[in-house]
């Protein structure tokens, strides 16, 4: 099943009464990507973290937003993913720990995960990041501030970082000038250790790096209804390439969630739904999406027909 089948014409119109809000996200949402502070320590060419803004003080996600966003999602027995990532270095602060322990005992059924670029991983953060709950973990291999991929560096990187966790792993994955990954073997977790080359694979991320901005974008792409990006100030936005603290994506923030706006109201909202609309279609995209080249859904009878039988409803959100 793809996730194409669980979007419906309600979610390029946006949802009524809060009960249809809820049943529309539960309907397809299967990832919520969750900031829980702002702090990195790396300043990568493909990020627009490359400024600087995220390597000083550490500003954390109120801690009662946090656990409100957790028991909305309890509401709903949800059991897809919550993702430990955005903008910032997951592993930086200790509080992640607690920010998963307490997803974990709210949300049984749902997968645990984050991303990290292994700069703070040890084998006993390993160790206690799994005895919290976390089930998948992506540690991503970066070279130094600013340098572009170069394969063989990269498997040097990888195999420091074998070392240094001591746990077995095998490649499964080696495509010169593009993709290096392995997989480690470790007792109640799926982990994964890669490094690619955002040149080959990379975006623009809404047109604030340097990569593909020529790049023109007709594929539809339908991430706004599967998935969920929040930031550490309850800003939520429509794509993980989109960073809402900076000036060139200020006006892509759907809503600032709080205990006054719903999680599933501003999903189901008019806002996002319009965004679902414009990026349904074979059509040239516009503003931040023109040149992403993230996600695209392929050029098939299948998505054309999903994307006919969504963009078929006359009904348009109101602006």
């Amino acid at each position: 099943m793809s996730h194409w089948d669980n979007i419906s014409t309600e979610h390029l119109r946006g949802a009524g009464t809060p009960a249809e809000a809820a049943a529309l996200f539960k309907a397809a949402v299967r990832m919520v990507e969750i900031e829980v502070f702002s702090y990195c320590n790396r300043l990568c060419w493909f990020c627009p973290n490359k400024d600087g803004s995220r390597i000083g003080s550490n500003t954390y996600m109120d801690v009662g937003l946090y656990e409100s966003i957790v028991r909305r999602l309890a509401d709903i027995r949800y059991d897809g993913m919550i993702s430990y990532s955005r903008y910032n270095e997951p592993l930086a602060d200790p509080v992640i720990l607690d920010r998963i322990a307490f997803a974990r005992q709210t949300l049984p059924e749902a997968k645990l995960h984050t991303n990290t670029n292994g700069d703070y991983l040890t084998p006993d953060l390993l160790a206690r990041l799994r005895d919290a709950g976390l089930n998948t973990l992506n540690i991503q291999i970066y070279l130094k501030n600013f340098e572009r991929y170069d394969h063989e560096k990269v498997r040097a990187r990888g195999e420091q970082t074998l070392a240094r966790l001591g746990a077995p792993a095998r490649m499964v994955k080696d495509q010169p000038g593009v993709w290096l990954e392995w997989r480690i073997e470790y007792e109640g977790m799926t982990i994964r250790l890669y490094g690619r080359n955002f040149d080959v694979n990379g975006t623009s991320r809404g047109d604030t790096v340097d990569i593909a901005r020529e790049f023109r974008r007709t594929a539809p792409c339908i991430i706004p209804a599967w998935a969920v990006y929040i930031d550490h100030d309850g800003s939520m936005v429509p794509c993980c390439n989109l960073r809402s603290d900076i000036p060139e994506h200020e006006d892509t923030v759907i809503a600032r969630l709080s205990p006054a706006v719903d999680l599933f109201e501003a999903y189901a909202g008019a806002r996002l739904a319009s965004w679902r609309r414009a990026l349904a279609s074979f059509e040239e995209k516009q503003g931040v999406c023109r040149s992403c080249r993230f996600a695209q859904e392929p050029d098939t009878t299948a998505t054309r027909a999903h994307s006919a039988r969504l963009l078929a409803d006359p009904v348009r959100p109101a602006p």
